[in-house]
């Protein structure tokens, strides 16, 4: 499997790419939300980039380990609180088979949004799944700089300079 080590300095310049996008086409967020646990750390980006302050965190289970996904995502954790008339971004780190995308929005469309996008900052190419704003599409698996821990225990492998 090829990889592609994505550093905290190029994260900032995707989120801040992304976020221009979305300031383009005058949707303004009143709710963030992550799911967790990729989009965690972009969300927090996003939410301070875009002056956001209502995060929240709803929790997604469809990777075993590295590499090892599940038949389809399962809610763990649902979204607290009401986002009923609000306009939600939805946030994830990447966008691969889409279906963390899918299960996600349909869990927070039941929930009555003003509307709803979506946000990752990498799109792997082929995905049937394409986010409102993302930065780049890429073939490789991404290892982003808050996933160097988890690359390492699942794979045995070191990344440079870790």
């Amino acid at each position: 499997m090829e990889y592609l080590r994505f550093s905290w300095e190029e994260t900032e310049r995707a989120v801040w790419s992304i976020c221009k996008k979305i300031q383009e086409v005058s949707f303004k967020p009143d709710t963030i939300v992550a799911i967790s646990r990729g989009g965690l750390v972009p969300a927090k980006l996003f939410s301070d980039a875009l002056d956001v302050r209502d995060l929240r965190v709803i929790r997604l289970s469809f990777y075993e380990a590295m590499g090892k996904r599940m038949d389809e995502p399962r809610l763990v954790d649902p979204l607290p609180g009401s986002i009923e008339g609000k306009r939600v971004l939805l946030v994830d780190d990447i966008s691969d088979s889409g279906e963390s995308f899918r299960a996600a929005m349909a869990h927070l469309l039941a929930r009555n949004p003003a509307s709803l996008k979506t946000a990752s900052i990498h799109m792997k190419e082929g995905s049937p799944f394409k986010p409102d704003f993302f930065f780049q599409t890429n073939t490789k698996w991404v290892v982003y700089p808050w996933e160097k821990q988890e690359f390492t225990r699942d794979t045995g492998e070191k990344l440079v300079g870790q």
